[in-house]
This record gives C-alpha cells, structure tokens and sequence, in this order.
C-alpha cells in the first residue's frame, strides 16, 4: 500500500559523501566544513517506523554535525513528494520506485539518490485459520485490495506466479486503506497494500495468526520500496544543492545506522515522532522495520528491470528508463 515505509539508507555516492571536505579534520562528520543549510522532506505519509532512520539522524544530531537543519512536511496526497521536489518547494522526498517511473512518464524533473528500503514492503498477508499457507493457497479466496495500480499488478503477478488466473482465481474487493480492519473481521481471506513491518505487526498484536508473503519473492522484480527524490536539474546545476543533498543521504544514514545498533534507544525516538495510529505497536515494528535495513546502492540494472516489468503489466504506457532514474549527488 502506498504510504510510508521507511527511510533509510543509501546513497550511491554515499562513499564520496563520507570523505567530506578536503579541509575537514579526520574526527568531524562528512561536510562539517560546508556551509550551513536548511533542508525540507516531503514524507511519503505520516511519521510511522519506516522513519526511524530519519527522525533518529535528527535527534541524534547526525544532520546538525552535517551543518544542516531538516524540517519534515507531512502529505495531502501519495503524489506529493514528487510534484513539491520537482516544483522546488521541498528539497527532497520520499517515495515509491513506481512512482518515480509515473514520472518519468510526466518528464517530471526528479531522479531516487538513496534507496531507504531497499526491499519490497508491500506483500500478501493471510490468515492461516483460512487454510492459506502459501500463494497457491488462495485459489478461490477472498483478497482485499487497496485500490492503487502497482499493488493490483503485483497480485496479479503472485497469482500467475502460482498458477492461478488473476480474474476468475480469487475474489478480489477493493478496501482502500483498511486492510487491517478487513482481515481482522473476517471480510476478506487475505490482503495485499500491507507493508510486513507495519500491517504485518498489527495483525499479530491482534493474536492473528498470519502468513506474509511479500511481493518480490512471488514473481515481482526486486525494487526499492521507498527512496530518497531529488531534484535532477538542481543536481547538475546547483553545486550548494547538490552538497547539501550528499550530507543529507550521508546523515540519514548515520542516522540509520545508530538505530540499528540501538533498538531501543530507536523505539524511544519513534516515541516522540510518531502518528498516534501507530505508537501501540512501536516496540514491535520498529525492530522489524530495522531487521530489513541494511546499508546498499542503487541498482540501475534493478531498476530497468522493474520498468519492464511495469510496462509489461500496462503501467507504463511509454518504454522506460531504469537507469536515468537514479542519480548520484
């Protein structure tokens, strides 16, 4: 389901990024030496687990050593990350890897520099007193869906996967953003839009007992499920962007990585930052959003693969292009 998972990692410059200034000391953090700068996020949707790379490297001063003050700005609409960056009223965003090839599709000036989640979130959860326990499982049951174009071509790949016709197969109801709510009553079999850490976490406080099958491991390409956008013409043009950009990712992932090393300090922050939706559940999500951070670079293989694949389930009407889609700041 398109809403926010989380943040996190990595750069494919983030080596660069590391060495800082040629002026810097040895002992100061990558561009403690650059000039100070504010940096605004747009947040792909309310501060929940996926974030905790983020609002750690901002209470742990990870983005202050960096010289840069970050303000993060919640959304209207899944879209609005991309059009405020491209637009230049936010200075990075987060989002989703098919989103940035919507795009493109637009000519929308924005390119990923870091893959926060560098795994597929979005997955299939069932319940198992339904008799699923794999994919193929779910012949003749009832799927709830939440309603967005990518997440309905990724069910209809795990059905093909499994050998089940994604038509006449299943039962499939569109119950937009209450997927927990539908599971937990009974009104559907299983749903897909659920992100493991977060959905998949809230099923189980619930005591239900529950298979996960995410989407990447049923036939869907490997992708990044949230990314860190750009501005691609601020990129090339403006070096003050482009530094602040690069001590941005570098601090994310400090950030990033300090939570991984500190799970319960991490909780904590998370604490201070979340939605209230979602603070019930802190002590278990945010260990199992950490368990799928890992530090790693953007793949432009990956990413062409997956824009075929897009196009090949009608997403994309114009042929794309992975690897103009990922940029190094």
């Amino acid at each position: 389901m398109f809403r926010a998972p989380l943040i996190v990692l990595v750069v494919t410059g983030l080596l660069a990024a590391g060495c800082g200034d040629s002026s810097s000391s040895s002992s100061a953090p990558p561009g403690a030496t650059a000039a100070p700068a504010d940096v605004t996020v747009a947040l792909d949707w309310y501060p929940n687990p996926d974030h905790v790379g983020l609002f750690s490297a901002m209470d742990r001063g990870m983005f202050a050593d960096r010289g840069l003050t970050v303000r993060t700005e919640e959304p209207s609409d899944v879209s609005d990350p991309i059009k405020l960056v491209a637009a230049g009223r936010a200075d990075v965003g987060i989002s989703y890897e098919p989103e940035l090839f919507f795009a493109q599709q637009k000519d929308a000036p924005v390119v990923a520099v870091a893959a926060l989640v560098p795994r597929a979130l979005n997955s299939i959860i069932a319940n198992t007193d339904d008799g699923i326990h794999s994919v193929a499982d779910l012949k003749g049951k009832t799927i709830g869906e939440d309603g967005s174009k990518s997440t309905a071509a990724y069910l209809d790949t795990a059905l093909d996967h499994a050998g089940i016709d994604p038509d006449s197969g299943v039962h499939r109801v569109n119950v937009g953003f209450n997927l927990v709510r539908a599971l937990l009553a009974g009104k559907v079999d299983a749903v897909i839009g659920a992100f493991q850490n977060i959905e998949g976490e809230q099923l189980k406080a619930e005591g239900m007992h529950t298979v996960t099958f995410p989407v990447d491991r049923y036939g869907v390409p490997s992708y990044d499920e949230l990314v860190l956008v750009a501005n691609r013409v601020k990129l090339s043009s403006d070096a003050a962007y482009r530094s602040a950009v690069r001590r941005f990712v570098a601090g994310l992932a400090a950030g990033t990585a300090w939570a991984r090393a500190h799970p319960s300090e991490a909780v904590a922050v998370l604490q201070a930052h979340a939605a209230s939706d979602y603070k019930d559940i802190l002590d278990r999500s945010v260990p199992a959003t950490l368990r799928l951070l890992d530090t790693t670079t953007l793949s432009p293989a990956a990413w062409d693969a997956f824009g075929r694949w897009m196009q090949s389930r009608g997403l994309l009407q114009q042929p794309p292009d992975g690897a103009a889609l990922v940029a190094s700041p």
